[in-house]
């Protein structure tokens, strides 16, 4: 019926979703678009602050009875998550998930009874091969947020205790330990 080019992307790696007649799918320049699904006609679309790798996950949106605002949930290339009203493409809140400058999610983000558990990942490994980079100092994490409001409810790591210098490599850069352990997939 359609097609949909991405204007100046060379890849394509969030999932769509279908809502309300609409496919919402993000894009390599982080613009999160809202195409009709007869036409492909863009309804709306949202900036996003980076690239949006990861799927975009729906709240609940019961037949006949729309909530106030019908959300969409997705994250960033900068583990940024957003909560868009999928009727409109504004903005009901952006969270920063992970201050750490290597922080990333690149899996979908999963919805369950009011709150949003985000997977943080890491781009530490490409600064890793730098012997002048005191590595490795980032921990992945799971972190709840509510839902409505975006505010976090908790944050689990897979490894507990906080990285420490335990030692330097040959060229005399501090090395860090334990680290690791970045969550890539969708939390069930």
């Amino acid at each position: 019926r359609w097609a949909f080019a991405f204007p100046q992307a060379t890849r394509a790696r969030s999932q769509p979703a279908l809502v309300g007649g609409a496919v919402i799918v993000g894009s390599q320049d982080g613009t999160v678009y809202a195409l009709d699904e007869a036409t492909g006609c863009v309804r709306w679309t949202y900036q996003a602050g980076a690239e949006v790798r990861t799927g975009i996950t729906l709240a609940p949106w019961p037949a006949g009875r729309p909530p106030a605002r019908p959300l969409a949930y997705f994250a960033d290339l900068v583990a940024r998550v957003y909560a868009v009203d999928v009727t409109t493409g504004r903005a009901a809140w952006v969270r920063k998930v992970d201050e750490d400058p290597h922080a990333t999610v690149t899996a979908q983000p999963a919805l369950h009874d009011g709150r949003l558990y985000v997977p943080v990942s890491s781009r530490e490994v490409m600064s890793a091969g730098d012997p002048a980079y005191p590595c490795c100092s980032f921990r992945g994490s799971v972190v709840a947020l509510d839902a409505a409001t975006g505010e976090p409810r908790w944050r689990n790591h897979p490894i507990a205790e906080t990285p420490r210098q335990v030692g330097t490599n040959a060229a005399g850069t501090p090395v860090f330990a334990p680290s690791g352990a970045a969550v890539w997939n969708t939390p069930t």
